[in-house]
């Protein structure tokens, strides 16, 4: 249904737009209206109906690559957020098949655009020349295949792709590091991604960090250009070796836009669709990564997410709690209300704000992260001025004064907030006794380090996105979600209560880092 009650009628609307953008008649509320309604009609109507709307993804890509800034800016926000995150997020099956669909229809367009010339050739020279090839050439890469001992033994470089958001770095690309590097002793391991790979993995004297550039948030055009550059680093990664000499792991690495664009031989290319897990019992994303690494290079590793933090970092954080511990009693509590520009995984306030001060009532200390991007920034000041107002010291660090608290005879504060980069806060959080936040990085990172962490998952969150993005580590794992399988939804005071009785029980049980437990 449209907004005016009738049928969606795709081709009409792709009508409209056009006859509107040839007589430069666009302005961005209308691009917001006919993006936003192509990417929910597209879904509506396979889900109802298994139609599939070739029209609507004509008119998002249209909109999507519009010259002009402010007028495609609402296509790119419909494309990701609402169309490509939603499939991605629902873990079902079918829907990788409609991306890949979906998703191999706007390359065609995007080729074919006069800023798509490079990318068009570039394709052509892997012999996928429109969309059906794409499409053909995934479902090839689907089909598992495992690689013997006695052809590992000769592979001297594994090449491992990005997942590009931080959290999915912890929970699959730490596995897939770790288990390469078992299965394949002769080989130099390199990961390609974006400098804040140095953040997590910069500790690792084993591991090679290639920085490569994926924007994020950058056009629809500019990401798949991304994969032009991308290109040139792997040929020259894997320049002078044979194909048994190497070989490439994608875990679902948004660089190939989930495996739809190539990056070496087929044969030396291994990709994980960890999208297609579509069963409740599946496990998380760690645990499907790390069966999938040992049915596919052997043996039967139980590996759990793992960070390998820089000494710099390191350091800071033990000068700052140390000082922190010595000037009182009471734990440590690092948190992160950083929700990655999603605002649906955030509870509505004043949450936050009573989950600060029922902490900090307990005779905790707190360690808060003060996000990224200007809307988290502004969230976070807001709650440090009312904690003012009620009384508690507060004391904003950052990678300009941090010098000053590491020099600093001794720190006394209720809540310290860090600004800067996430290998501090990474450091920070591990000599923490406890991690609280939502659905993020930070509760990945802590785990990983054996922190006793407690993940809030609000009402938008599925049971199923709930089991794969559960964070794993060594120590004590608890899920608060304001909507469980089967139950009414938990009112905001009902989640904050659980909350504060998954701290107690962590305050009184200690970290358990040789026992991990999920609760």
């Amino acid at each position: 249904m449209d907004s005016s009650g009738g049928l969606y009628d795709a081709a009409a609307r792709l009508s409209q737009f056009r006859e509107l953008r040839g007589r430069g008649a666009l302005c961005s509320t209308v691009t917001e209206t006919l993006a936003t309604e192509a990417a929910e009609e597209f879904l509506r109507c396979f889900t109802e109906r298994r139609e599939y709307l070739a029209d609507a993804i004509t008119l998002l890509a249209e909109i999507a690559t519009l010259d002009e800034p402010c007028l495609a800016e609402p296509g790119q926000r419909a494309t990701f957020p609402i169309l490509v995150e939603r499939l991605s997020d629902s873990f079902d099956p079918r829907f990788c098949s409609l991306y890949d669909r979906a998703f191999a229809q706007m390359i065609e367009i995007c080729r074919r655009l006069p800023g798509g010339a490079k990318l068009d050739a570039a394709l052509r020279r892997f012999g996928l020349n429109n969309a059906a090839d794409l499409l053909a050439r995934k479902s090839r890469i689907r089909q598992h295949r495992s690689i013997p001992a006695a052809e590992r033994e000769k592979v001297r470089k594994v090449v491992v792709l990005s997942r590009v958001t931080l959290g999915a770095e912890v929970a699959v690309t730490s596995i897939a590091i770790q288990k390469t590097k078992r299965s394949f002793p002769n080989a130099e391991v390199v990961i390609l991604g974006s400098p804040k790979l140095h953040h997590l993995f910069g500790g690792d004297a084993q591991l090679r960090i290639r920085e490569v550039l994926y924007r994020s948030d950058g056009s629809l055009l500019e990401r798949l250009n991304s994969w032009m550059p991308l290109l040139e680093v792997v040929a020259h990664e894997i320049g002078g070796l044979s194909p048994e000499e190497y070989i490439v792991i994608d875990p679902d690495s948004r660089l190939l836009q989930l495996g739809l664009l190539p990056v070496a031989e087929d044969s030396r290319y291994f990709f994980l669709e960890s999208r297609a897990f579509g069963a409740l019992g599946d496990g998380s994303m760690s645990a499907i990564t790390l069966r999938w690494l040992n049915a596919s290079f052997g043996g039967s590793d139980a590996l759990l997410p793992a960070v390998n933090l820089r000494a710099p970092d390191l350091n800071f954080a033990r000068n700052i709690t140390s000082k922190l511990r010595a000037s009182g009693q009471g734990s440590l509590i690092a948190l992160s209300l950083g929700v990655g520009g999603n605002p649906q995984k955030r509870l509505p306030d004043p949450f936050e704000e009573r989950l600060l001060l029922a902490l900090l009532s307990s005779g905790c200390r707190l360690l808060l992260d003060k996000g990224a991007g200007e809307e988290e920034m502004r969230r976070t000041d807001i709650l440090t001025e009312h904690l003012r107002a009620s009384g508690r010291t507060v004391i904003e660090a950052d990678r300009f004064n941090a010098e000053e608290w590491i020099s600093a005879p001794e720190i006394r504060c209720d809540v310290l907030t860090w600004h800067g980069e996430i290998g501090p806060f990474a450091a920070l959080a591990g000599s923490s006794d406890e991690y609280i936040g939502y659905d993020s990085a930070g509760q990945h990172i802590a785990a990983a380090q054996g922190i006793p962490t407690v993940t809030v998952f609000t009402e938008a969150a599925t049971p199923i996105f709930q089991e794969r993005w559960m964070p794993a580590g060594p120590g004590r794992v608890s899920l608060v979600a304001q909507q469980a399988k089967g139950r009414r939804p938990h009112t905001s005071d009902e989640v904050l209560a659980e909350v504060m009785q998954r701290h107690h029980k962590n305050s009184l049980g200690g970290s358990q880092k040789t026992n991990p437990t999920v609760e």
